[in-house]
């Protein structure tokens, strides 16, 4: 018999015994940032790619806030999506690494899924869940949001609508993908509000982020 908070009790004719079992939220050792960012260091050199993973973990966690969600999580999430990018040069399989090593560490199936599809264009990878679209969205305006921080030399007073405005200028930020950051509202969130709490995350690792 389960009573919860892993004790565990069993009954025979003789006597009650009881033994406490240990409870795992999360199978494997990602329990925290803190150890996410282990396997982080260990296999993202690149000084740039440190910065564009610290601006999406901190847009995801900020996301999951608005959206009642596991904050830790998709900040996880967000960390390690671009695990393989430092060594993995070939564009189409850019994120299979990434779920192999995930996998052999014991992370979750729905981070897994989330970092491939994160590259569905390549991979095939089909988003679903708000995670998914989540992550692609951080993903690319991040970059929309440096971009422009870097024109204006401050992300301090960045307004959403300049942001927005910056969208339809196919020219800034090329390579962000517009359409990515816009299926944001399939999560359930308007692009205005997610362009928001996007700016807000990222203005508050400024520093951070070099400026």
């Amino acid at each position: 018999m389960n009573l919860g908070c892993g004790l565990v009790v069993y009954w025979n004719d003789a006597a009650l015994t009881r033994r406490r079992l240990p409870v795992r939220f999360w199978p494997g050792p990602f329990m925290s940032i803190e150890k996410a960012k282990l396997l982080f260091e260990k296999y993202v050199t690149s000084s740039e790619l440190k910065l564009h993973c610290k601006e999406v973990s901190t847009i995801m966690k900020f996301l999951a806030k608005d959206f009642g969600e596991d904050a830790e999580k998709w900040e996880i999430c967000g960390l390690l999506h671009d695990l393989d990018f430092d060594f993995e040069k070939r564009p189409a399989e850019h994120g299979k690494k990434t779920a192999e090593i995930l996998k052999q560490n014991g992370y979750p199936a729905d981070i897994v899924y989330a970092i491939l599809s994160h590259n569905e264009d390549n991979l095939g990878v089909k988003r679903k869940s708000k995670m998914d679209f989540a992550l692609s969205a951080a993903d690319n305006v991040s970059g929309l949001i440096y971009a422009y921080a870097l024109l204006r030399k401050s992300i301090e007073g960045i307004e959403p609508a300049k942001i927005r405005k910056r969208m339809k200028e196919k020219a800034f930020a090329a390579a962000v993908s517009r359409e990515k950051i816009s299926d944001i509202e399939k999560a359930g969130i308007s692009l205005d509000k997610f362009i928001e709490v996007s700016i807000k995350a990222m203005q508050s690792i400024a520093k951070e982020i070099g400026f």
